[in-house]
């Protein structure tokens, strides 16, 4: 395993230490929840009054003192943010308390809660649904409204996160023409410029507290920074924080509405095109994310059969990110109506592509996900429900891959071959610098093979009443 920063020495012991050091009143009742990457959440009970409690893993990209220090002034300017208690370094670590807000958290839990009756025939539950959409327009707009001063040293604008995940792509994915694509597309389309703002960085379903449609608070701001304001809006557009909601803003709503909610509740006016701008950006931002996931795993940075599965999400964002741009799926043949020559016969595994052995372009590569699927279930505990499902999931996956793995190399040599380049990363390198224009031809090739790849990572994802339908006529599209 990776090196997991000695969070062995932090279990509900070390917990109640800490906080008999920071606060006043009796501690006990402290239970683990489930965690980020840069931090571990617990909660407890201090003085009779339920608390969040939450320790800094290691190094983290925000000191959590600092997200302290925010949310106490956030606070006290009356946005909905869980009311702060207590702060401190213990053991070289920092530790932060909050409030406990009861209510709803899980994505899915919000979204179906809030869409099962919100049918236009039911009034009742429609009203529901457009008022949780103007209180979540209503608290972004007020997070947009203050003074960005009150954060220091975090400024990402559409530029510098456009230029800082490019690096990222390049490292991490060079042969992948689709986030080639979204990337010439980011920087052949910019947004309209608005002044900075303070953006959350992670304002979604998901991250904030729901109790009966009313969102209580929004949780979670250790990516707050300057930003531009309709980072939050695409943001919460992106299809991954839809949870299964048809709805293309928070699962529920339409970006007009979003739009139209956040300007009434004193945002500034966001034309379309640029709310589609910040949702391809926030989509390509998630792909990348994926793979660095994988890569965490990969580097033994921290090792989880978890983190593997997450990085072939990279195909679901890619099938997103060319609906957004423009790709209208019926106008393309589905693989299964597509002639493989190669299908079951034992024709040669390499071409004059110079493409490698057994090459289906799936990241990442089945040998990591069989080593790693193999030695969770050697680990020897008793897995959880949930572990289970995954063990699922991604064995399922792996059958699924063994037995289309033919089609998928027939298919990457056919695409090279039939666009006169030498292999993926060509094509990637050509896109990116304007020598292959994104015209409607290679939007279509490139989805014949996203959809292929997700027949193994995740059949139905393409079609599903989630999909980003394309953009509509008269905004931007890839192919202009």
């Amino acid at each position: 395993m990776g090196d997991n920063g000695g969070m062995e020495t932090l279990d509900e012991s070390w917990v109640t230490r800490s906080l008999e050091q920071l606060v006043a009143g009796r501690v006990d009742g402290v239970r683990p929840l489930a965690g980020g990457a840069s931090r571990m959440s617990f909660t407890a009970s201090v003085a009779g009054e339920r608390c969040v409690v939450q320790v800094e893993r290691g190094d983290t990209g925000r000191d959590m003192l600092e997200e302290f220090a925010l949310l106490r002034y956030l606070h006290d300017q009356g946005l909905p943010v869980a009311r702060p208690i207590a702060a401190g370094r213990i053991d070289g670590r920092a530790v932060m308390v909050t409030e406990h807000v009861a209510g709803e958290t899980l994505g899915r839990r919000v979204v179906r809660g809030l869409t099962s009756d919100a049918s236009e025939s039911d009034g009742q539950g429609s009203a529901r649904r457009r008022a949780f959409v103007g209180q979540f327009a209503a608290a972004a707009a007020a997070i947009h409204r203050v003074d960005p001063a009150i954060v220091t040293g975090a400024t990402s604008m559409p530029e510098g996160q456009l230029a800082g995940y490019s690096t990222a792509r390049a490292a991490l994915a060079p042969d992948r023409p689709v986030l080639a694509l979204a990337e010439r597309w980011l920087v052949d389309n910019p947004p309209a410029i608005h002044p900075a703002v303070i953006c959350h960085g992670d304002l979604r379903v998901g991250n904030l507290v729901v109790d009966g449609g009313e969102l209580k608070v929004v949780l979670d701001w250790e990516l707050a920074h300057v930003g531009h304001p309709a980072e939050d809006l695409g943001w919460a557009c992106v299809r991954a924080w839809r949870f299964g909601g048809s709805g293309p803003a928070l699962g529920c709503s339409t970006r007009k509405e979003l739009l139209e909610a956040y300007e009434a509740a004193g945002g500034a006016r966001i034309d379309p095109q640029t709310l589609v701008h910040h949702e391809v950006l926030g989509t390509w931002k998630w792909a990348l994310m994926c793979l660095m996931q994988a890569d965490a795993h990969l580097s033994g940075v921290a090792e989880d059969l978890e983190l593997l599965a997450i990085g072939r999400r990279v195909v679901e964002n890619e099938f997103d990110l060319l609906r957004l741009m423009g790709w209208e799926m019926d106008d393309s043949p589905w693989p299964s109506d597509i002639e493989d020559a190669s299908a079951g016969d034992a024709g040669p595994r390499t071409s004059e592509s110079g493409m490698g052995e057994g090459d289906t372009g799936l990241i990442p590569e089945r040998i990591h996900l069989e080593t790693a699927l193999a030695r969770d279930r050697e680990a020897g505990s008793t897995p959880s429900d949930y572990r289970r499902r995954l063990h699922r999931s991604v064995s399922e996956m792996v059958d699924r891959e063994r037995d289309g793995a033919r089609r998928l190399e027939h298919g990457r040599r056919a695409l090279v071959e039939r666009l006169g380049v030498s292999d993926h990363r060509d094509l990637a390198d050509q896109i990116v610098d304007g020598r292959r224009q994104p015209d409607r031809r290679l939007l279509d090739e490139l989805g014949r093979e996203v959809i292929r790849q997700l027949e193994i990572v995740n059949p139905g994802y393409a079609g599903r009443e989630d999909d980003a339908p394309p953009v509509p006529p008269g905004e931007v599209s890839a192919t202009g």
